[in-house]
């Protein structure tokens, strides 16, 4: 018999049902599903996993290659195959995970707070506004302690969302607040990004949401009916590419109101990697003749390769802002500059 620990959790493969001692259909059923990796949601940094998972692929793998001979129905071992097949690819990385579901619990006071659910597809490298990043869920955490510098959500207003993504932001946003939201992505991010804000319009109590396809390296009578339209932009980990900062604030200066009013609100997390691309953002919303109002950072903890299999997870920083107008750019033309 496999041995198994006092408090029901395994510390090793040595505690899970072994194939030579030939365990029940059940007993193998019941393991696969414990060994399941629970989708993070950031909330709590979850506690490390008690089962010593070096040895588990192996484990996991031999189930697979095994003819499972002493369960008669067929049926019941490919079920068994097809739970050992997940259980594996679950602890192969981010775009291996097949589509899931998570929840995030995100405070609208001290006091209370609003569940999100969101539906991610299976990650690829063309799609990564399939994925819920770290930036998304502290800027949504951040929302009522940014209030105060955002007079549109106050007295009710238009709000942009840029690069929506699965959408965490912009149906917290009206979650919260008494304001319609309007999110954006591209095409191919659209059919999940409208299937999440569809799935949390019972959470949507305050505001009103839209969903819109909106690719910013398209020429300006892309939006034309979007034109200076919004007294909030507000975008999430907006940065991959060389073109962004470009493609981003000519979409900020295409979209927002020419209002001292008027806000836009980033958070990114600070990659090495991309520290040309956030310089030259901060460069060109300066020169778009918006100022800085107010910046700070936070320190999270993202979840795309461990996802919680018990390795400690990569703890990232990240840095928001709140922009406004310069008076002086409202009385100038666009092409003018603000010496």
């Amino acid at each position: 018999m496999a041995r198994r620990q006092s408090d029901n959790k395994f510390s090793s493969v040595h505690d899970l049902p072994q194939l030579y001692t030939r365990p029940s259909s059940a007993s193998l059923l019941s393991t696969l599903g414990r060994l399941k990796v629970k989708p993070a949601a950031w909330g709590d940094i979850a506690a490390a996993s008690q089962l010593d998972e070096a040895n588990l692929p192996r484990y996991l793998t031999s189930i697979i290659a095994s003819s499972l001979a002493w369960i008669e129905e067929e049926s019941v071992r490919e079920e068994i195959w097809e739970a050992a097949s997940s259980r594996l690819s679950e602890r192969s990385g981010r775009t291996a995970i097949p589509s899931m579901s998570r929840t995030f619990s995100i405070p609208t006071s001290t006091t209370s707070s609003v569940s999100i659910t969101l539906r991610e597809p299976s990650l690829t490298a063309d799609n990564l506004g399939h994925k819920t990043w770290l930036a998304s869920y502290l800027l949504a955490k951040r929302l009522p302690s940014l209030a105060p510098y955002l007079p549109a959500f106050e007295r009710g207003g238009q709000v942009i969302e840029l690069g929506a993504g699965t959408g965490l932001v912009g149906v917290a946003i009206a979650a919260m607040f008494d304001v319609h939201v309007h999110l954006t992505d591209l095409p191919a991010i659209i059919p999940n990004l409208l299937a999440n804000v569809t799935a949390n319009s019972l959470s949507i109590t305050q505001g009103s949401t839209s969903v819109g396809e909106l690719d910013w390296s398209s020429s300006p009578d892309c939006c034309s009916e979007q034109h200076e339209a919004y007294d909030v932009a507000v975008a999430a980990d907006p940065l991959y590419s060389p073109q962004h900062p470009c493609w981003l604030v000519a979409t900020i200066d295409r979209v927002l109101k020419r209002d001292l009013a008027a806000r836009v609100v980033i958070e990114l997390p600070l990659r090495e990697a991309y520290a040309p691309e956030i310089r030259e953002l901060k460069s060109r919303m300066a020169e778009s003749g918006l100022m800085m109002l107010a910046q700070g950072t936070e320190r999270g903890f993202e979840d795309w390769e461990e996802n919680q299999r018990g390795m400690e997870k990569t703890e990232i920083e990240c840095w928001w802002a709140v922009w406004r107008w310069e008076p002086l750019s409202l009385t100038l033309g666009k092409d003018d500059t603000i010496d």
